[in-house]
């Protein structure tokens, strides 16, 4: 039942909240090049969030169609994708589609057993029909992971609720990408089981989490990156909605460092991979995966690697030919310049340059940090520029409307930050207290608004009680 806060939805907070610091003279965290001071300008509150139900509190992932200008926040709280006008800033509706929701707990995170929840990652592609062909929706499909090991596809013109009301319907198929969780409870828990699973694991391959798209092959790739059996990603034909027998599963590429030709897991222990000719490999990904992007210049992913191998400052970033299937290594090591980073998120700016965004937290603390990685064919994966005022992010994002990186930094030392870094000469320019657990960012290029996501906080303003989406822009 939905409660009468959701009358208020909508409306905007009419007093904004702003950064530590206005000028560079009197900003001790500001950089050199010019103040990047931005302002909390608005508030929007989230479908069904309410102080006398249940607030929106766990999310992972937010995403940005700058076409259609709308922003998608994946809401573990309601287990829906929230939907919003970025426009006029206001909420448009929900997805919902047997999310698995926000599943408790971890001592680390609030009310949420991180790799087994969903949803986790939310792209936009073309309007593909179930037959395969293109139509003249205006919005196009929505793929989203899951906490069970599953991409779920929606009709973005049809499967939208609105604010108010509305029947959750998925048009589309849904995508198995490993082994389901067989028992939450024993799972979190870990060994010895009371209870007996195949292979002695309840956890499955755990989450499907973070997606990328390339749109000059139809291409998507999402990862598993927690599971016991180890990590893996999955391609996909985003041509084929449907799924029909999982026909879209182009290729998985398991992280266990073994040659391509080697044998994969049968889909019995982890994946689903039974066509030898989908079985690929990676390096040995010691540590989950991060998130990817798709490189339109060399038309390759470009995929985070936490951790390679046993030494907790090893990481890469690896590259994905979605045609040839192959794979090249960019190292984030103490030989390349970058050591500790544990990528966790990258965005590509202007000149081919890849920003890093590193966790650095994932098992061993090393102090936060930034690279930026030349991607280009003749960079080769060089470090051109370390930058050590801000890190330990969850998600990164570049705005090609104001020339910016932004980062959303929650794991800083006095708190949760999004960080300012110039593009245009990778000068970091500033940091804005955030807080409420913001660990996730998205920009309209067209208005420059920054939307980070926050949990109950004074910074709502009047939602302060149930979370919101706080709307940033420069003064």
């Amino acid at each position: 039942m939905k409660s009468k806060i959701l009358l208020a939805l909508g409306m905007l907070s009419s007093s904004p909240l702003t950064s530590s610091c206005s000028t560079a003279a009197n900003c001790p965290t500001c950089g050199t090049t010019q103040n990047g001071t931005v302002t909390a300008i608005a508030v929007m509150e989230v479908p069904q969030a309410s102080p006398y139900g249940k607030p929106f509190a766990v999310w992972d992932l937010v995403s940005h169609d700058p076409v259609n200008r709308r922003l998608y926040v994946t809401d573990r709280s309601h287990a829906a994708i929230a939907v919003f006008d970025t426009v006029r800033d206001q909420p448009i509706g929900q997805l919902k589609g047997g999310f698995v929701g926000s599943v408790c707990c971890e001592p680390d995170r609030t009310s949420n057993f991180n790799e087994v929840s969903g949803p986790n990652g939310a792209i936009v592609t073309p309007p593909y029909n179930a037959t395969g062909t293109l139509d003249n929706r205006p919005l196009g499909n929505l793929w989203v992971s899951d906490g069970n090991s599953t991409l779920k596809v929606f009709n973005l013109d049809q499967d939208t609720m609105p604010v108010h009301g509305g029947t959750p319907s998925q048009s589309f198929g849904t995508v198995v990408t490993g082994l389901p969780v067989l028992n939450i409870d024993e799972c979190g828990r870990g060994p010895p089981y009371v209870g007996t699973y195949p292979n002695n694991n309840p956890c499955g391959d755990e989450r499907a989490d973070e997606p990328s798209f390339d749109p000059d092959h139809n291409r998507l790739i999402v990862t598993n990156g927690d599971g016991p059996n180890g990590a893996f990603v999955t391609m996909v034909d985003t041509t084929n909605p449907m799924c029909a027998g999982n026909s879209c599963v182009v290729a998985q590429f398991f992280m266990d460092g073994n040659a391509d030709g080697s044998a994969c897991l049968p889909p019995t222990v982890s994946g689903v991979t039974t066509n030898p000719a989908q079985c690929k490999h990676g390096s040995l990904a010691t540590n989950g995966l991060g998130g990817s992007i798709y490189n339109p210049v060399t038309k390759k992913f470009l995929q985070a690697v936490p951790q390679v191998g046993p030494n907790p400052a090893d990481g890469e970033i690896m590259e994905i030919d979605p045609v040839t299937l192959t794979v090249k290594h960019y190292p984030l090591t103490v030989a390349s310049g970058a050591p500790g980073c544990q990528v966790a998120s990258v965005a590509l700016g202007p000149s081919q340059n890849l920003l890093v965004g590193c966790a650095n937290r994932e098992g061993e603390a090393f102090p936060p940090s930034t690279f930026i990685m030349d991607v280009s064919a003749s960079g080769n994966g060089k470090i051109i520029a370390a930058i050590y005022e801000v890190g330990r992010v969850d998600q990164v994002w570049y705005n090609p409307g104001d020339k910016r990186f932004y980062l959303a930094a929650r794991d800083m030392e006095n708190g949760s930050f999004l960080g300012i870094i110039d593009a245009t000469n990778n000068m970091w320019l500033y940091n804005a207290p955030t807080g409420g657990n913001a660990h996730g960012v998205a920009v309209d290029p067209a208005n420059n608004h920054i939307y980070i996501p926050i949990a109950q906080n004074a910074r709502c303003g009047r939602f302060s009680a149930e979370g919101c989406i706080t709307v940033y822009a420069a003064p």
